[in-house]
């Protein structure tokens, strides 16, 4: 009995593996061996043919009793053909789709500031208004979205992301007036708030800094050089809007379809996944990192929306460049972002968390120091790009940095609080625009403005504490 046995499972085991399925499916599953599966059970491995054939465990003709099946880990994802695509490749792609959207409003409002302002005859410390209704509903989403997440899906929040930042790009692009163009970016800011937090807890579940990079390499990239281009044919500044209303109105779609499966990560602590909301909030307001990390975001928000939103005017009145020379230049800054983020993504570049911003942002100070310093149009050029490349991977930096010290169960909870809370460094804008409103020098303060904020932060960076390694 036991060789007919023994002949019978070599015959099993000999047979091929067939793979049956439609063209397009929905998960691949993949069987994982218990730690102690083949230290029980010495035949364990000798059976797992069987095992794998049949399903499940019978007695033989030989008096064995075979082994349990291993227990088995579901990939989620879509096969089109012989390619397989996890889910987790289509939620990036997903995240990085609304993170685009999101940057196309940052780098146009300071892109079209000298349009506004000639538009409706403002002085700085009025059209500065429109960094206030951004921020406005930016603030309110953020703190909210931890909340709706939990309530309706995630799905659902960048439905609502999505229809509330297109309602926004559609109001603004007929020109109303002047608060009406507010309550425009106040919209478009509410959509962008809720995009930018529930993607970034989306991304900081992959626990990799360089997916973070890629998330944000290609924000504000393509704005300022639509911008540029339609200054230069002298069309109005309005068609802009167009632009991010169809984009959102598209990407809108996209998400319905790619997040209808998407559930948080479940939590693998001993605390209960049913805790609720207010409870994680206090568990979050006493965590010193958390208030680190609100700290740095603040101070990066201040860095990247001083600079970008006033970089055109400085360029057009103290620099001297044209009106669309001066929007492709504000191109190059944010080419530099990208290629930053790109570059310190790639699987072979480390950055260490605390040395490495540190001498990323001077850097970018040196780079700044550059721009103000010497005016020439290749230096211009140059500064401005390479002020971008070393500012690149601050922000998604911060946000990896931070997100790695926080519990899964917390992660989209803290990022939230991170987010809405630095956002206040949005409002760096508008105070600067106050400031330069009422001092002699007036913009010409920019650069300087930009070093001392750089040189805050890397100082912030070294009471990040070091990482603490967990199995």
């Amino acid at each position: 009995m036991t060789q007919t046995a023994t002949c019978e499972i070599e015959l099993l085991d000999a047979l091929p593996h067939l793979e049956s399925g439609s063209r397009f499916d929905r998960a691949k599953t993949l069987p994982v061996q218990t730690p102690h599966a083949t230290a029980n059970n010495p035949d364990a491995e000798y059976f797992s043919g069987i095992n794998a054939l049949e399903g499940h465990g019978h007695p033989t003709g030989s008096g064995y009793s075979l082994p349990t099946p291993p227990s088995t880990a579901q990939i989620s994802g879509i096969r089109i053909g012989n390619i397989f695509i996890e889910d987790k490749v289509l939620y990036l792609a997903g995240s990085c789709m609304g993170i685009f959207v999101v940057g196309l409003n940052e780098t146009a409002t300071g892109a079209n500031l000298p349009s506004f302002q000639d538009y409706y005859h403002l002085p700085y410390d009025t059209v500065s208004l429109v960094f206030l209704g951004g921020f406005i509903g930016y603030l309110i989403s953020c703190m909210r979205n931890s909340v709706l997440q939990n309530a309706i899906g995630t799905r659902n929040v960048l439905l609502l992301a999505g229809a509330l930042y297109a309602g926004g790009s559609l109001l603004i692009s007929f020109a109303p007036p002047f608060p009406a163009v507010m309550v425009g970016l106040c919209f478009m800011g509410f959509g962008a708030g809720f995009y930018e937090a529930a993607l970034t807890s989306v991304v900081s579940h992959f626990e990799d800094n360089r997916y973070m990079n890629i998330l944000y390499a290609f924000s504000g990239l393509v704005s300022p050089f639509i911008i540029g281009a339609l200054a230069k044919i002298g069309a109005a500044w309005k068609l802009y809007y167009w632009f991010p209303f169809v984009l959102a109105s598209l990407i809108t779609g996209s998400h319905f379809i790619i997040f209808r499966n998407y559930s948080t990560p479940s939590d693998r602590e001993e605390v209960s996944e049913h805790e609720g909301v207010r409870a994680k909030f206090k568990r979050v307001v006493h965590m010193p990192i958390a208030w680190i990390g609100i700290v740095l975001l603040f101070l990066s928000f201040s860095i990247a929306h001083v600079f970008t939103s006033w970089l055109t005017s400085y360029l057009m009145e103290i620099k001297g460049s044209g009106p669309d020379v001066s929007r492709y230049q504000l191109s190059m800054l944010w080419a530099g972002l990208t290629a930053g983020r790109v570059f310190f993504s790639l699987p072979f570049i480390h950055v260490r968390e605390r040395t490495g911003n540190t001498i990323l942002l001077v850097s970018m100070c040196g780079a700044i120091g550059l721009f103000w310093a010497v005016n020439s149009t290749p230096s211009n050029w140059i500064g401005i790009a390479a002020a971008g490349f070393f500012l690149g991977p601050n922000t998604p930096g911060i946000l990896s940095i931070i997100s790695a010290r926080a519990p899964p169960s917390l992660k989209g909870i803290v990022i939230s609080s991170m987010i809405g809370l630095g956002l206040a460094g949005t409002l760096a804008p508008l105070v600067f625009g106050v400031v330069i409103e009422k001092v002699t020098p007036g913009l010409r303060i920019l650069p300087p403005v930009i070093i001392v904020l750089a040189s805050l932060s890397a100082l912030v960076f070294w009471t990040v504490p070091p990482r603490r390694k967990v199995d």
